[in-house]
């Protein structure tokens, strides 16, 4: 089980975009434990919170066909240190600005930029893994739930002695938001150099076929990913954005527990994908991913039917595990469809990933102000129902 993990840490070019994957993580899961304060700043409710968050895929779904020809032109290594820093700084800027329309504009370019790194650093798992003949897809995805762990974990943490520190001088979110950015952007700089290990990845992208807009029509395989990706990164976007938000109304957590929520669940996804690459290689792709979506079904049923915070984070564990494996099999699939080079494949897939991990959120919160945030999960696991569906149908295609 810890065989590929010992090759990955050895690789230094893989073991430098797993950093690249983690530090995208970390800068996300602090965005993530923020939400709830940013929902308090400005007194939104659950449908304006998910207008607010309607700006991550806007930005987004601009962003993606965009990536593969930037990708073309300076190669994945560039774009993911450029966009990932910038990701970073964008983030804060809900939790900074002053009005409303500023922090919409800001998520806005944080969408853009997140796709960008999102492409880019995916293109890089996936060239390393053509070169070096080993699998990393699912270690390098638990770099970023690591990551994402970090960035929860520590916000709530960090909160305490700032506010102590500050005095009510600044602002401890404000303070700490700029923090995380500028932390990314010195460690993105010192590991510049060690990411031009990726072997001919620029070269290898700008020998594959010319891209035009026809190039991204998804075909019947595509298509059979796209289905399964719509549920999978439902399930992560909701867990990223009301996660939070769902301990703290629904089961009137703390500030402090109401940011663990995430946390727990990216340690159990981490967990998962750590495993993920000999999970993979002994029972094959879709019998694992169709396992994954049982366990995010019964996490749901905990979750739904929970009435206090300390049952509700085990059923976030279990959907944690249950999801881990989701991205890097989709991922590592749709770059390996005969007549797709990785740049097209990613970004057509990348796209509706990005639109259901964003935008279904925003659903969620309409959903929420309807009704309430349990019927509102209640729909999520009816999606891991369509994905336990759609994965059998493809094993039993076999």
């Amino acid at each position: 089980m810890i065989r590929p993990l010992v090759e990955f840490i050895k690789n230094p070019a893989s073991r430098t975009i797993g950093i690249v994957f983690a530090l995208c993580g970390f800068g996300f899961g602090a965005w993530a434990s923020f939400i709830p304060y940013v929902k308090e700043r400005f007194a939104l409710d659950e449908a304006q919170l998910g207008l607010l968050l309607l700006c991550l895929p806007l930005g987004g779904f601009i962003a993606n066909p965009l990536s593969a020809i930037l990708i073309r032109q300076w190669g994945p290594v560039k774009v993911s240190l450029i966009a990932g820093t910038m990701t970073a700084f964008f983030f804060a800027v809900p939790v900074t600005a002053p009005y409303l329309f500023m922090g919409a504009f800001g998520l806005f370019l944080a969408g853009g930029f997140f796709a960008f790194t999102n492409m880019g650093m995916n293109t890089c798992a996936s060239l390393l893994e053509t070169a070096s003949g080993h699998r990393i897809m699912s270690t390098c995805h638990g770099m970023w739930s690591v990551g994402a762990m970090c960035g929860a974990l520590f916000s709530g943490l960090a909160l305490l002695p700032l506010k102590i520190y500050l005095k009510g001088w600044l602002t401890p979110q404000v303070v700490y938001a700029f923090g995380i950015a500028i932390f990314i952007l010195v460690i993105t700089w010192f590991i510049r150099n060690e990411l031009n290990l990726i072997p001919s990845a620029k070269d290898q992208l700008l020998d594959q076929q010319k891209i035009n807009w026809k190039s991204f029509r998804p075909g019947k395989s595509l298509w059979i990913l796209i289905t399964i990706c719509l549920c999978t990164y439902l399930t992560e976007g909701t867990m990223a954005d009301w996660s939070g938000v769902y301990l703290r109304e629904i089961t009137k957590a703390t500030e402090i527990v109401a940011g663990w929520g995430f946390a727990v669940y990216s340690f159990f996804m981490a967990g998962g994908r750590f495993l993920g690459d000999d999970l993979i290689a002994r029972y094959g792709s879709m019998k694992v991913l169709r396992n994954g979506g049982i366990l995010v079904f019964i996490g749901l049923l905990v979750v739904v039917f929970s009435e206090g915070p300390w049952i509700t984070l085990p059923g976030f564990m279990l959907i944690g595990a249950g999801i881990s494996l989701a991205s890097p099999i989709l991922y590592g699939t749709v770059a390996k469809i005969e007549g797709l080079g990785p740049g097209i494949g990613l970004a057509t897939l990348n796209t509706f990933a990005m639109a259901s991990f964003f935008g279904g959120p925003v659903l969620i919160g309409f959903i929420g102000k309807m009704a309430n945030l349990r019927v509102a999960f209640i729909l999520v696991a009816i999606t891991s129902i369509i994905w336990i569906i759609q994965t059998t149908r493809v094993i039993r295609a076999k």
